[in-house]
């Protein structure tokens, strides 16, 4: 089963069925999903197929690594990442109901922060995941009622539908399996702005576009550090930790973090533990020593 999104505004499908799937008529006349993401062969009514937008994939990419961050359970993510889907449909919104901006809808009259603060989809994802930990046994509760006492929505029942399409994302962007997520050459970048991270150590002779991913990375994920540096600034080696992971975890995660931002920060190559990402396609690869991602932007 494959489920296909295309959100323009909060929520916009616009597809024709052919057999076999569903035909997007995306930017210009392009046919085909901008990004595709695996779920589950072995449960695939729990967690099917995805054909997302890659600024969908994108912002779902920062919720998780976020939430990777601070290592929260997977169901704290899924949660988050079924919210996201339901109040903003993956986009990072500067409008909505009454004064609610960003991926979660949250209010600066509500007490979530500025609207600035808001837009920074780091900090509403950080924000979301601070109040869900606060909710006395989150853990035990449907998504439903998990996600409706952070939200306080006015359609509480809401919820529920998005946690298959979330259970694929957190799977196939948190290091549990190998990385096969991937976009299509051309799919559309992020337009929203997103606050300028601060440099990671190490990377003064990256080139400015491997600079962002970098930086990016370090802000969203977290534990980044940089092993080396190519000599045309393209290519970096790094190390990655992230609680709760191994090293091979961690390095999927990062890598298909890049994939999942490749659109908007003109990642061309990742290569982490035995899987290599070129020219939009994934492929069995020599092994890259634990815990290192070997990352190609510009």
């Amino acid at each position: 089963m494959t489920i296909t999104l295309a959100v323009t505004g909060l929520v916009l499908l616009l597809a024709a069925a052919v057999v076999g799937g569903w035909l997007v008529l995306g930017p210009g006349g392009m046919t085909g999903p901008d990004c595709t993401v695996p779920g589950d062969p072995a449960n695939p009514s729990a967690a099917p197929d995805l054909d997302l937008t890659a600024i969908e994939l994108q912002h779902a990419s920062t919720i998780n690594a976020v939430g990777l961050s601070k290592g929260v359970p997977d169901r704290a993510r899924i949660i988050a990442l079924a919210a996201a889907f339901q109040e903003s449909g993956l986009r990072n919104r500067p409008d909505g109901d009454r004064d609610s901006v960003g991926l979660f809808q949250q209010r600066p009259s509500q007490g979530w922060g500025t609207v600035e603060q808001i837009l920074d989809p780091v900090y509403a994802s950080g924000k979301f995941y601070d109040a869900l930990l606060e909710v006395p046994g989150w853990q035990d509760m449907s998504l439903t009622a998990a996600a409706q006492a952070v939200q306080i929505s006015a359609f509480p029942d809401a919820y529920a539908k998005w946690e298959p399409q979330a259970t694929t994302l957190a799977r196939a962007l948190s290091g549990s399996v190998p990385v096969e997520l991937s976009c299509r050459d051309g799919a559309d970048a992020a337009t929203a702005k997103t606050p300028d991270r601060a440099a990671v150590a190490g990377s003064s002779a990256a080139s400015p576009a491997l600079s962002a991913v970098l930086s990016a990375a370090s802000a969203e994920l977290g534990g980044v550090s940089v092993m080396s540096v190519s000599d045309d600034g393209r290519t970096a080696i790094v190390r990655v930790a992230v609680p709760t992971l191994g090293d091979d975890a961690a390095a999927r995660a990062l890598a298909a973090w890049a994939v999942g931002h490749g659109a908007g920060m003109n990642v061309t190559a990742v290569a982490a533990v035995d899987q290599r990402w070129t020219d939009h396609a994934w492929e069995t690869g020599a092994p890259t020593p634990a815990g290192q991602v070997e990352i190609t932007a510009g």
